[in-house]
Order: structure tokens, then C-alpha cells, then sequence
């Protein structure tokens, strides 16, 4: 069977420093933004919209080039992949707050490339047809950037991640039978070339994962937990409703509160094995913390339901 180019080999135009986020927290704990009762993902994001003019209108002035990273490792249905009505729903909601400039974007697992198959099969191409670009990143250039990471000095990324002027992660909240678990932290698996992922995979995953996130950081880590994985993952596993969208700027604040939310669905359940009720107990989560992620140091964060 035909494999695509990217697996062929890695085609690297020049080399970077890693991606800059546009706001980094300052002494004051960051605040996680939680729209509670959240079944409809049109109806979660039109009551975030008061907290959007305060706290992130703007993060994203008119004009901004967004690129919306989303979860496509397979087109398994939602909560394996990412939500085609919880993506539609985002992208109308920043069109009317006046985001025009948007593009979406991922790169498959190995077993799924290419993306744009992954992307039709999912249903997301059918969503936002004339909404938005579609990146898939197997079919784009890539750079290397070196990182200062105990476990990964250099990964290979696509240029138009490099080159976007804001990075919304949009994740998912699962268990992962080989990372524990995948929100917005994990995503960023999807910035990294697909031949590098076969040795990202041999050891220390989960410090690594935390890792990627120092080279392609988001500006704003957005989770849709309205339906869960609470064991297996990625692509299937039982289901819990979490009846929740996270939003936040810090990324390890808002993947903190995800495993929280998970914990207790899976304590609800009585499925914890492997799992600690401390989220910085668990590897992922610890490492992010050590080496910075979201800040150069943690302070805790706010909930602030919705």
C-alpha cells in the first residue's frame, strides 16, 4: 500500500527556535474558565462570550492568523477524535467575535495518514466546509526547532505551527492506554513529525509529552468534556459524561483541572487503578510543572464556573 511522502522521509526547511506564546501568566494564579451543564456546544460558547470580551478579546485582535489544532490521531468518533459540531460551534463563535483568520489543522497518527482521509472520515471537513482552511500537516512544509528538554533537544514541526499568530488547542478529555491520559498537553503530539513519533513512543512518553509543548505552546487550551474516555483510550473506551468545556490560557492549569474532572468520573465509576487523587503525582502532569510549561513557575490556579 502506498505510504505517504512524510514517512518516506523527513523534508526539513531550515531550522527555528521554538513558537513564543502570546501571554504568559504573571504572579497572579491563573483562572480556568468552566461552562458547566455544557451538552451543546453552541450554547456553552454563547455563555462564555461575556468572559471572552473581558478576559481574551484581546488576545485575539482583528486581523490575528489562528490556527485551531484539533485531535485527529483517527477519525474514531468523538471523544476518539475531536467534535465536528463542538469545531463548528468554536469557529462560528470566533467569527462573531470578529476572528476571521482562522485555519485548522493536525497531522494523523502513523495507521491514519494521510490527515485529509482522517479529516473526511471524521465528518469535520463536511462541518466546516467553507468556514475555515484546513491544514493537514502531513502535506506541508516542516523545521526543526531545538528545545532545552531533559528528554528531547530537537523535534521536527510543521512551519505554518511556527508561523501562526495564535494556537488554540482544542482537546479532548480521555484515558490513553499508553500516556494515562490526553488533553491539551498530549495534542501537541500531533505538531511532531510522524517518523519522530515511533521513537517518542520508546520510552519516557509522558515526560516527553510534556516536553513538545516547550517547542509549539497554545495560547489558549480550549476541552471539550462533555462526554469522556475513563478507561482505555485514545480511539475507544468506556464513556462518562463530564457535562463540561474548559478555556484557559495556561495550559498545565487547564490540564490539571481535566485530570481532576477525570479522576473523579473514574473514582465515580471505581476505575482509578493507575491513577492518583494528586494530578502531580502522575508523570505528565509533574514533568509540565518542572520544566515550566504554561510559566516559569506554579502558582496554582481559579476556577471560574460559567
Amino acid at each position: 500500500m502506498f505510504k505517504p511522502l512524510v514517512l518516506k522521509r523527513i523534508e526539513v526547511s531550515g531550522t527555528a527556535g521554538p513558537r513564543s506564546r502570546a501571554r504568559i501568566q504573571g504572579d497572579e494564579p491563573p483562572v480556568v474558565y468552566c461552562v458547566e451543564k455544557a451538552a451543546v456546544p453552541e450554547e456553552a460558547f454563547r455563555r462564555a462570550g461575556d468572559v471572552w470580551d473581558r478576559g481574551f478579546s484581546e488576545l485575539f485582535p482583528c486581523g490575528i492568523k489562528v490556527l485551531i489544532k484539533i485531535n485527529l490521531n483517527t477519525a474514531d468518533p468523538y471523544p476518539g477524535s475531536t467534535s465536528p459540531e463542538t469545531a463548528a460551534a468554536l469557529v462560528d463563535f470566533l467569527r462573531g467575535k470578529g476572528v476571521d483568520d482562522i485555519t485548522v489543522g493536525d497531522c494523523s497518527g502513523n495507521h491514519s495518514l494521510p490527515t485529509i482521509r482522517t479529516a473526511r472520515r471524521n465528518g469535520i471537513m463536511k462541518a466546516l466546509k467553507g468556514k475555515v482552511r484546513f491544514s493537514f500537516f502531513d502535506r506541508e512544509a516542516w523545521t526543526e526547532v531545538s528545545l532545552a528538554g531533559s528528554m528531547l533537544g530537537k523535534i521536527t514541526v510543521p512551519r505554518s505551527a511556527l508561523e501562526a499568530g495564535r494556537i488554540i488547542n482544542l482537546a479532548n478529555i480521555k484515558t490513553h492506554c499508553h500516556a494515562d491520559f490526553s488533553f491539551g498537553l498530549k495534542l501537541g503530539v500531533g505538531f511532531m513529525h510522524p517518523i519522530e513519533r515511533y521513537s517518542l513512543h520508546r520510552n519516557n512518553l509522558r515526560e516527553k509529552i510534556a516536553e513538545i509543548n516547550l517547542a509549539v505552546p497554545a495560547d489558549l487550551t480550549i476541552i471539550d468534556g462533555r462526554t469522556a474516555f475513563i478507561t482505555g483510550g485514545p480511539d475507544r473506551g468506556d464513556e462518562a459524561r463530564g457535562n463540561v468545556i474548559l478555556l484557559g490560557t495556561n495550559p498545565l492549569a487547564v490540564d490539571v483541572h481535566a485530570y481532576r474532572i477525570l479522576y473523579d468520573l473514574k473514582k465515580r465509576f471505581g476505575c482509578t487503578d493507575g491513577f492518583d487523587e494528586d494530578p502531580f503525582r502522575m508523570a505528565q502532569l509533574r514533568h509540565a510543572r518542572e520544566i515550566g510549561v504554561g510559566g516559569n513557575s506554579w502558582n496554582g490556579y481559579v476556577i471560574q464556573k460559567i
